[in-house]
């Protein structure tokens, strides 16, 4: 028996031995690969230069959608689709725009326009108006005919910059962020506190409460509007997420010509306008609309699984096509699809056969609320309102994204899931240091509606450079920020990790009491009563590693509910309302604990 034992060690030890040499080969090979041959700047040029920009709905996304397609199959992509994501969604785009002041005197003024608005009938005179907010609109009603009105709400002077515009992550703050245990507190990258739903609830919220100031504009025959820009020097954020936002789809309104103008500028007009002077500009926007159904649509492309049990399991790589209109959408995220255009050709390359299905997607219309990525989630992996699962959805190992500009990978946030560590720390062994993992949550783009189901989703930790500081939705999102190095790094990492994953015996794990809809099973009973103005209540607590929205509560008539399964032990928690942190009112105050990790106002639940 002890022989039979030595020998099944022996043979585990050179079964591993062959498996790390093979993935050291791979490694090898792709890193080969990259450096003699690599396409990704060829790719950026063609999706940015040629076809950027690459607004939703529009030829020019459909042309990007269509070369990628064609390129893959040029590198022997077997499997490449065009799959629709349109559900009545439209496209729009810039023909020709003027903006000039032409009293006091003249001087042009750096503007663009916004995207769905109106055209002007030709190039037409108006006085400036200063708005302080969207509401002060109503009692100037009968006197805005031909006016130019400034929206200030979103207005605050920019100055002097005291801080570098491109920065790389110090290995102190990537430490810090690794270390981190809690994954809500922001250390790096972007994170809105709010769940997958309240993101698409909000954003249709907004437009509909702002389609009566739009209405009232058109019908005071108001000339146009102007929003200032955020950015200092001269630099315009030409996007639909602040005061003027986008009515993308097929029977939305058509809001006046607007245009974002440089934020000094803007502060020029004012600042006139307080002098008692009234100024005029000279503006024309002529702007194409398009409802053309086949604009809408998803790339997606694979290499398929050899193993015949694991094949119809995925791991899918991601990046949204579509970009803002006012660059041409290099860094975002032209970027990003083409490090992951990259990573499949170089798998391809070198005659990669993983045991599950390796899936490219690139997405449109992310940046109108995740809206291919959303059609996908729903057709395949799971409702994003009922839950309901679909086919996919017990089949992905994980989805990788890549929408964090331009700069290259230096880890993984974890979205919450310490399982992972270990496993994905394994397998980035090759590229640390430079790499680490962190719990941290990380939303805002389209991996958020795979991690909503339950599904290991992950958005790279990415050097900064200057995403937010410049190029993030602006005029100067161009060819020229994106670092071909850092994208050479980026493909090889992203090919590796990809084939790691899919050549692994299981799925990744996921996430415990995790869940889109409420449990309503199990030997712990959560409840709280009151707040049935809510419109969402979740628990948090140290079992479920503080997921704000991952462990839902049931409305009932007189509050909220869940139950749970369980291990023996003591918890500490405390409820989520409509965002806010809020200790169960059952507790009195002098019972709350804290937990010496920065979470206080907590209840302690023992479980026999």
């Amino acid at each position: 028996m002890k022989h039979h034992k030595i020998t099944l060690l022996f043979c585990l030890f050179v079964f591993q031995q062959m498996a790390a040499q093979t993935d050291t080969s791979i490694l090898a090979a792709i890193r080969q690969e990259s450096a003699r041959n690599s396409q990704v700047m060829h790719t950026l040029s063609q999706l940015a230069d040629v076809h950027g920009p690459r607004l939703m709905g529009t030829p020019n996304y459909y042309r990007a959608a269509l070369w990628a397609q064609q390129q893959l199959k040029s590198w022997g992509t077997a499997k490449v689709d065009l799959q629709s994501f349109d559900r009545g969604h439209r496209g729009w785009a810039v023909q020709h725009f003027q903006m000039d002041m032409v009293v006091p005197q003249y001087s042009h003024i750096p503007a663009y326009p916004l995207a769905y608005t109106s055209s002007t009938d030709g190039v037409k005179e108006g006085e400036v108006i200063y708005l302080p907010s969207l509401d002060s609109i109503y009692a100037l009603e009968g006197k805005l005919q031909g006016k130019i009105l400034m929206l200030g709400s979103y207005y605050q002077p920019v100055s002097n910059v005291f801080q570098p515009f491109a920065q790389r992550l110090a290995p102190s703050i990537l430490q810090q962020a690794e270390q981190n245990p809690d994954p809500n507190d922001l250390i790096i990258g972007y994170h809105s506190r709010r769940s997958t739903p309240q993101a698409f609830q909000l954003q249709n919220l907004i437009r509909k409460r702002r389609e009566q100031f739009f209405n009232f504009c058109k019908q005071e025959k108001v000339l146009a509007l102007l929003e200032p820009s955020d950015f200092p020097y001269g630099i315009l954020h030409a996007d639909g997420n602040r005061a003027i936002p986008s009515y993308m789809r097929r029977g939305d309104i058509q809001p006046v010509a607007s245009f974002v103008i440089a934020n000094e500028h803007f502060g020029r007009l004012l600042r006139l306008i307080k002098l008692g002077i009234k100024p005029k500009l000279k503006v024309a926007l002529q702007a194409q609309f398009y409802e053309e159904p086949k604009y809408n649509v998803n790339v997606i492309a694979e290499i398929e699984g050899s193993d015949p049990v694991l094949k119809d399991e995925l791991v899918i790589i991601g990046a949204h096509l579509d970009s803002w209109h006012a660059g041409t959408g290099a860094v975002d995220n032209a970027s990003g699809c083409a490090t992951m255009l990259e990573a499949l050709r170089l798998l391809q390359a070198n005659g990669a056969k993983p045991k599950r299905t390796i899936r490219l997607a690139l997405w449109g219309g992310e940046e109108q609320i995740f809206a291919g990525s959303a059609a996908y989630v729903e057709q395949r992996v799971g409702d994003l309102n009922t839950a309901a699962a679909q086919k996919e959805q017990s089949k992905i190992s994980a989805y990788f994204n890549l929408d964090n500009g331009a700069g290259k990978i230096r880890g993984i946030y974890l979205m919450a899931n310490p399982a992972l560590k270990p496993i994905l720390a394994e397998m980035l062994q090759p590229f640390a240091p430079d790499n680490v993992l962190t719990l941290q949550n990380a939303n805002q783009t389209d991996h958020e509606l795979f991690d909503f189901q339950n599904i290991p989703a992950f958005q790279f930790i990415q050097d900064p450079l200057d995403y937010m500081t410049a190029v993030h939705h602006t005029n100067v999102d161009l060819y020229e920020y994106v670092p071909a190095k850092d994208q050479q790094a980026n493909a090889e990492l992203v090919a590796y990790l990809a084939y790691q994953v899919a050549q692994r015996a299981e799925l990744l794990p996921r996430k415990t009491f995790n869940s889109p809809i409420p449990s309503l099973k199990g030997n712990a009973h959560f409840q709280v009563k009151g707040f049935l103005q809510a419109q969402q209540v979740s628990l948090v607590s140290d079992f479920n590693n503080w997921n704000m929205f991952g462990t839902p509560l049931a409305k009932t008539s007189d509050g909220w509910e869940c139950r749970l399964e369980l291990p023996p032990g003591k918890y500490v928690y405390k409820f989520i309302v409509d965002g806010d942190w809020t200790a169960d009112p059952s507790t009195p105050s002098d019972k709350l604990v804290r937990d010496g990790k920065g979470h206080a106002g907590l209840t302690e639940f023992w479980v026999k």
